[in-house]
């Protein structure tokens, strides 16, 4: 009898694959992995898959063969990037994410978490919720990936519909974090303005910010994305079909760029007030969230921002660029 009289047998830990592992949320899970020691973890980065390949997908799910899926992994940039590569940005996305939705069924994945993005919502909504996804377009600068992203919502719904899986989109604000993207001119808001904030205090210049900061946004840390994902593989019974994920109040870029200025110890700022604001407010109806985390505890924006400007100092200039 391999088992001794009177020991118990070992439960085996449940397996979780995170693709996109060294993006801002893949990383953001790795520096969390240790507080939940009952699950085995698996980071697939595309050196190790390419989820564009159906071939690759498929070994990828028969060597792990997870209980859980998180698909981080797209191909993302911010408007500049959307512009100059519609095609890629549309043909990558589609393909990653009807393969790793496609075999997680297939497989027998008991929870999915696949991330959308909020620029799949409808160009000018007052307030994002999750039920006005497919309200109306896109911004159309964001057009072929916004598409692209809004498709996990619909192919979803379909696995739903027909196999009764327990997936959901999460559909994240703004996240920002350790391991961003700095780059200056297609990072998104909190990175790029860290990175041009360093470069300023080094070069004793003036920190350029277009508008004149009033416009706000709820900022998101990635960690705090890292738990919410955690938590939704622990919480019984069903998954909403798609989640926004955003932060808990909004903040105007002034007092942003105020936390930046304060983390960096240089405050030369330099408001470029003929340039445009973009949209003033974007705020998400956090009902659905609420309803199912209730109580989730945010961490703290101001030591949030400190942490990833500390962050990028030590890892300058080998961060992502």
């Amino acid at each position: 009898n391999a088992m001794e009289e009177g020991s118990k047998p070992r439960m085996m830990a449940k397996t979780i694959l995170v693709t996109g592992a060294n993006g801002l949320v893949g990383s953001a899970i790795r520096n969390i992995e240790e507080q939940y020691p009952q699950y085995s973890f698996v980071f697939s980065g595309h050196k190790e898959h390419d989820l564009t390949s159906e071939e690759d997908v498929k070994r990828l799910f028969e060597e792990v063969r997870p209980q859980y899926v998180i698909h981080t992994a797209a191909r993302v940039g911010g408007i500049g990037r959307n512009l100059a590569t519609p095609a890629e940005q549309f043909y990558c996305n589609i393909l990653m994410n009807t393969f790793v939705i496609h075999y997680a069924q297939v497989y027998g994945v008991q929870k999915l978490l696949a991330f959308s993005s909020v620029c799949a919502f409808p160009a000018g909504s007052p307030m994002l919720h999750e039920d006005n996804l497919h309200a109306g377009a896109p911004y159309p600068a964001h057009g072929s990936y916004a598409y692209s992203k809004r498709m996990v919502d619909v192919q979803i719904e379909a696995y739903k519909s027909q196999h009764g899986v327990n997936f959901c989109s999460v559909i994240p604000g703004n996240i920002f974090g350790e391991n961003d993207n700095f780059n200056l001119e297609d990072g998104h808001v909190v990175p790029s303005l860290i990175h041009k904030a360093f470069v300023a205090k080094r070069d004793s210049g003036s920190l350029t910010v277009w508008g004149d900061g009033t416009p706000q946004r709820e900022f998101l840390y990635a960690v705090d994305v890292a738990r919410v994902c955690m938590e939704l593989l622990q919480s019984p019974g069903t998954l909403p079909q798609r989640l926004i994920v955003s932060g808990q109040e909004e903040t105007a870029i002034k007092e942003l760029v105020s936390m930046i200025t304060d983390a960096t110890g240089y405050d030369n700022i330099m408001w470029l007030t003929d340039k445009p604001n973009g949209q003033m407010r974007r705020p998400t109806n956090k009902d659905v969230f609420n309803n199912i985390l209730p109580g989730f505890k945010y961490t703290d924006l101001r030591e949030s921002i400190q942490k990833t400007v500390d962050w990028f100092a030590d890892n300058y200039p080998t961060v992502r660029l």
